[in-house]
């Protein structure tokens, strides 16, 4: 069943409706559920649908398997053209509606006559009839955006650009529709949102259960998609998956991350941090206070199922995976791990609710750095909001029952005695909810709200 996904899949829909020619360009990381967005989009399609998904072999075997495609697609036998450019033209001239999709583009781009091929789909978007759309995605990210260069044939030819990351919070607890909240902050924190794995989490098992299983097993299966694509994208480059290692246990400046390396990759690291933010596996953000501020430039991991991985299980690889790993190496900061998680699905609430214009004054969100060197005091908010009448902070709580007054009353205290700081309220969230509700306390029921899903 296709779960999620419900903005891609109306924008591509409505791309695919349209009278006119079309050409869609989409990419993600591998099981990141590309093909079953396209997929989706494609059951009404009224077209002959044209499925290819490339390999990596010459262009001319790649162009006899794309032709066999249009055979079985039109139902015209014998067809038998390797010549790729004659064939796009052949395609370009069917008569009736055609979408045509090419998958893993990339295996197209690697071989040697790769450059061209660019060259080639320009030319055939270009001189399309209106009769004609076509779909390219593809799992190498770099490979993938070079298409979007100014410099590359294909740049400004796509009427739509979909870069599939990740399900937020939110699309990824309807995996899990039945849990409480606080298993739902645990299991998006741990297991992330990518759709194959989310679609592998037992209805019945607990939360535990389902670590141990999929992850924490030598054999899990959330376990052996993170070490290959770790593996598979980043082991070749070894300054890469240093840099990587040493953001995912906790190092987020450019100073700690380069303080934590040897000679040689920390002399790369501006281009092994660019090519990591290209390839999509961190991002770089400031405080929303401190937006020109470069020393208050940090890294975050966006995935949580590899910041898990590289937390717990590549740091303990000699370790065998039973229960007694998890007592030892897990469990004791397991909420702690969480907790962290937990500020990230807060940002997205509010992101949410912004953009749906239930609250119509937040400007942006993010994190709140303050720093008062007379007393001697510096760190950062993890949920910030800019407003239009200041900033406003949250203190997010994962806890197994509700925030007692007493514990808000130390937390404001702690927050009343910060000196240089300029917010105009602040506020909390709990996972369990509040002793007593009141103002800017949001509990975690809240943030599933939904409402959130269908405005």
């Amino acid at each position: 069943m296709f779960t999620g996904r419900q903005k891609e899949l109306g924008m591509l829909r409505r791309e695919l409706s349209k009278k006119s020619k079309a050409a869609i360009l989409i990419y993600g990381r591998r099981r990141i559920g590309k093909s079953s967005l396209i997929s989706e989009s494609l059951k009404d399609a009224d077209a002959c649908i044209i499925r290819f998904t490339a390999v990596p072999d010459s262009l001319e075997a790649n162009s006899a398997r794309l032709s066999a495609a249009v055979a079985e697609a039109t139902g015209v036998p014998g067809l038998q053209i390797t010549d790729f450019e004659k064939l796009l033209k052949y395609i370009s001239s069917m008569k009736m509606e055609v979408i045509l999709e090419i998958d893993e583009y990339q295996d197209l781009r690697r071989n040697p006559k790769g450059e061209v091929v660019d060259a080639y789909l320009r030319d055939f978007i270009d001189y399309a009839p209106d009769n004609i759309k076509i779909i390219i995605s593809g799992s190498a990210i770099r490979i993938m955006k070079s298409l979007l260069d100014i410099d590359n044939p294909l740049y400004k030819r796509f009427t739509l650009e979909i870069p599939l990351g990740e399900m937020d919070y939110l699309e990824s607890s309807l995996f899990y529709p039945e849990r409480s909240v606080r298993d739902k902050i645990a299991l998006y924190s741990v297991f992330g949102g990518i759709p194959m794995i989310l679609s592998m989490i037992s209805p019945e098992a607990s939360f535990e259960e389902n670590l141990m299983s999929l992850l924490i097993s030598n054999n899990g299966s959330a376990r052996l998609y993170a070490e290959d694509i770790l593996y598979s994208e980043l082991k070749s480059s070894g300054g890469a998956y240093a840099a990587i290692t040493r953001i995912g246990n906790g190092k987020r400046s450019y100073s700690e991350i380069k303080a934590s390396l040897g000679t040689k990759d920390a002399n790369s690291l501006d281009y092994t941090l660019e090519q990591l933010q290209k390839a999509d596996f961190i991002e770089k953000k400031n405080p929303i206070n401190e937006t020109g501020n470069r020393k208050r430039i940090f890294y975050n991991l966006k995935s949580n199922l590899l910041r898990f991985h590289l937390a717990y299980l590549e740091r303990n690889s000699q370790a065998i995976a039973s229960a007694a790993f998890m007592e030892k190496y897990v469990r004791p900061s397991l909420n702690t791990f969480i907790s962290y998680r937990f500020e990230e699905i807060a940002r997205q609430w509010f992101w949410h609710i912004a953009e749906k214009n239930i609250r119509k004054d937040i400007v942006a969100v993010g994190t709140y750095w303050y720093d008062n060197p007379v007393a001697k005091t510096k760190g950062e908010f993890d949920v910030a909001l800019e407003t239009l009448d200041g900033y406003e902070i949250y203190e997010t709580k994962f806890l197994q029952s509700p925030m007692s007054n007493a514990l808000i009353e130390k937390e404001s205290r702690k927050i009343r005695s910060i000196a240089g700081i300029k917010i105009t309220s602040f506020g909390f969230i709990s996972s369990s909810g509040f002793e007593t509700p009141g103002e800017r306390r949001i509990a975690g029921d809240e943030l599933f709200s939904p409402v959130l899903l269908h405005l």
